[in-house]
């Protein structure tokens, strides 16, 4: 058989075919890429596209602020605190400042001159205290945020106020309000940064029981034009404006008209947070939209803190809590009410009470209700904690998480 030889290959066409080949795929290649970046400019300029982004929302500022009512120091507390070396008002807060150790502002309401000896030591009805007490407030409660607009200020007149003033300089607290030296005083605000936040405090009073001192020694919320200016001055200085108010009817639970009035008043004025004093007994709060869309939270009254006064009532009240949250350039806001229900005790005996011997009463200590069951037991109140926790409810409202 005859074998036949394969036609040789013409390597030139092969070639050619190769390098179509390859410019068809490098033209692919140059178009896919145009398609590539016409996704990333129409999402660059498109919000509704989804891309992929290491941007993260920064994460939130959160100031966890603690407010306790009233610190009067009667003649029973003095006494109470009374050591061989001077005063221990310190002690009282024991069982109470681990359940508000986080927070980073801390207020208190000091109702009385700590005036010191030089102007006589006393309780009701002309209430000055060892100049101790305001360092106990401080190191003991952790007070950081003071009160002290209240009728008591100017128990003994104008001296004794600014020795008070003078007494909490010293121990330069965080923020402090309600009492001044002079008329410029009174025209400053109490601002201070928290976190990167600042926070505006001010505080006023429903009177004065002392007629005779001038009328910038105690802010008067009566005096219209004074709170108008201050909390508009506030309200342009700082992130958020808290405003203590000592108002509404003594051993009352009901809010007064005066106290929804002042309520709308601040509200107008775009205030944040007002927290209330004064009555000595727990009243309700509430969160109010104000006129501007803001929100408002309002405690009316949060009751005593330190006292020996008579009434359960009087000796049943609580930590108020709640967060000031910032996020980026938005709103600050105030969120998270809540309540930690204490009780105020002192041990007396029938006899004793029979016979008023009010100085008689020993042990004055304040504890979490939750762990006061068995020093409840020990006084002359005829009731229990848990009866005294469904008041706090019932009183505060739905607004408050009760703890």
């Amino acid at each position: 058989m005859k074998l036949v030889k394969p036609k040789k290959i013409h390597w030139v066409v092969i070639i050619a075919i190769l390098v179509a080949l390859g410019l068809a795929l490098i033209g692919w290649l140059f178009w896919r890429g145009g398609q590539h970046d016409s996704a990333v400019t129409n999402a660059d300029n498109n919000p509704t596209t989804t891309t992929n982004t290491d941007t993260k929302a920064s994460s939130p500022t959160v100031i966890h602020v603690a407010a306790m009512g009233d610190m009067l120091a009667h003649d029973t507390i003095i006494a109470n605190a009374k050591t061989d070396g001077g005063y221990d008002f310190a002690k009282f807060f024991t069982n109470i400042r681990p359940s508000y150790q986080n927070a980073d502002v801390i207020f208190c309401n000091q109702e009385g001159l700590v005036s010191g000896e030089a102007y006589g030591i006393s309780g009701y009805p002309s209430f000055n205290a060892p100049t101790q007490f305001a360092a106990g407030l401080q190191s003991g409660a952790g007070c950081n945020t003071i009160n002290l607009a209240n009728n008591h200020m100017g128990d003994k007149g104008v001296a004794a106020t600014n020795a008070t003033i003078d007494v909490w300089a010293k121990l330069n607290p965080l923020l402090i309000s309600g009492a001044n030296k002079t008329a410029e005083d009174q025209a400053k605000i109490s601002i201070a940064t928290v976190k990167g936040v600042k926070i505006a405090f001010l505080a006023f009073a429903d009177f004065n029981n002392n007629k005779a001192t001038p009328g910038y020694s105690v802010n008067n919320y009566h005096d219209q034009n004074l709170v108008k200016t201050l909390v508009t001055q506030a309200r342009s200085a700082a992130d958020i404006v808290m405003v203590s108010m000592h108002w509404g009817v003594e051993d009352s639970a009901s809010v007064s008209q005066d106290q929804r009035d002042q309520v709308a008043l601040l509200s107008s004025l775009g205030v944040d947070v007002v927290i209330g004093t004064g009555p000595h007994v727990l009243q309700a709060a509430e969160v109010v939209t104000r006129p501007d869309g803001g929100k408002m939270s309002v405690w009316y009254s949060i009751g005593n803190m330190l006292s020996s006064q008579l009434d359960i009532r009087e000796l049943i009240s609580g930590i108020a809590g709640f967060d000031i949250t910032k996020v980026d350039n938005q709103p600050v806001a105030v969120s998270n009410l809540t309540f930690i229900p204490t009780y105020m005790h002192y041990e007396w005996t029938a006899a004793q009470a029979a016979n008023s011997d009010l100085l008689a009463r020993k042990n004055a200590m304040i504890y979490l209700s939750k762990d006061a069951e068995v020093p409840l037991s020990k006084s002359l109140f005829n009731t229990t904690i848990s009866d005294q926790r469904q008041y706090i409810i019932n009183t505060l409202g739905s607004d408050v998480v009760v703890k």
